[in-house]
């Protein structure tokens, strides 16, 4: 779908409960194209890429940058494929995330058994943990969480196109360890053809997360940061506990920043076009204030730890005690932002014995 002239919404697939496609964005700059987000780099998602391209007269080596919104797979999936089709490309990220990329993922060395272990503090079974490290079953993180997980990670990676990835192998596809050409700060612009992007510094959903304005179109590409129907996760996990990070004061704090853009339409990553992006900046300020009472609420009379917390607040997809341990790994660290917020709100304060722990002031 054309947004404006030289600027097009296209779609490539995947496989998520709830989401089955992402949306890059396509500015044709008379020289080849920017792609602002890619998807995952499978042989289905590269293939719809492909086929958008040729639809408007080019081809993935024409690719001349790729403006990453945020490092998840479905985002920064497709990199590594972009690279081999385009070798000179430019990858672009803001610093911060690729500082969270190195720190999380290719410099902590022991955030695996310690990310297990802060599971189990915040209430999660030590038999459960165990469980599902045996089984492999931690998911993306598991993969991701140690050095030796993304050494397998990586090398499953580099055969990928030889041998195949399909749709629900997007695993294989996923690379960390491609360092990106040019690093953006809060507010640096970018040239090409008839656009200028101004980069805009929205941490939240993670600590880097990048969206851009188009002050010529009045646009915004969201990318994660806000979409139309559903909330982003928005996650404490044991290095933000560690630093002193917020997640959910800084993801709130970026809402009202976006807000105050001159924008007429905001262009997210999933869903459809938010024709009123202040509004719906707000309207995800209010649910997370909402929130914010359910988790205090949640706590009950007495003291509780993170877990215990899940276990009794709403989540739209079934019942926390249902969810796989990666599901509940995310959810706690959700949870433990709301709490984050709660406590420097002067709500609720924390203790640790055994566990940590939260009551109601």
């Amino acid at each position: 779908m054309e947004i404006v002239p030289g600027l097009h919404q296209i779609r490539t697939p995947m496989n998520t409960p709830g989401l089955s496609y992402v949306m890059p964005y396509v500015f044709e700059d008379g020289d080849g194209v920017t792609l602002f987000d890619a998807g995952y780099g499978t042989n289905e998602a590269t293939a719809a890429m492909t086929d958008a391209l040729a639809e408007l007269g080019h081809r993935p080596a024409d690719i001349r940058r790729l403006i990453v919104s945020h490092a998840h797979p479905d985002h920064l999936g497709m990199a590594g494929w972009v690279k081999e089709q385009a070798p000179d490309s430019e990858l672009i990220m803001l610093e911060r995330e690729w500082q969270w990329i190195r720190h999380r993922w290719l410099d902590f060395q022991h955030w695996e058994d310690q990310s297990n272990a802060w599971l189990i503090r915040h209430g999660i079974a030590k038999s459960e943990v165990e469980a599902a490290d045996r089984a492999g079953a931690i998911g993306l993180g598991g993969a991701l969480s140690s050095p030796r997980g993304l050494k397998r990670l990586i090398g499953s990676a580099i055969g990928r196109l030889r041998n195949g990835n399909p749709d629900r192998h997007w695993r294989r596809s996923f690379r960390m360890d491609i360092e990106p050409d040019r690093v953006l700060q809060d507010g640096e612009i970018l040239e090409f053809g008839d656009f200028v992007l101004q980069a805009v510094w929205t941490p939240g959903h993670t600590p880097g997360h990048l969206c851009v304005y188009e002050p010529n179109h009045r646009l915004m590409l969201t990318g994660d940061h806000v979409l139309p129907r559903i909330t982003p996760n928005v996650s404490m996990h044991i290095d933000d506990e560690e630093g002193g990070r917020s997640p959910l004061a800084e993801y709130m704090d970026s809402l009202a920043k976006t807000a105050r853009f001159d924008a007429r339409c905001g262009l997210p990553a999933h869903e459809w076009d938010i024709e009123d992006l202040p509004g719906r900046c707000n309207e995800l300020i209010q649910h997370h204030e909402e929130r914010l009472e359910e988790v205090r609420l949640g706590i009950g009379d007495g003291a509780a730890t993170a877990s215990d917390v899940s276990g009794r607040v709403h989540w739209n997809t079934r019942p926390f005690e249902e969810f796989s341990i990666w599901q509940k790994r995310s959810a706690l660290g959700e949870t433990l932002s709301h709490l984050e917020v709660l406590r420097d709100q002067g709500r609720v304060r924390r203790f640790d014995d055994d566990k940590t722990r939260w009551e109601c002031v």
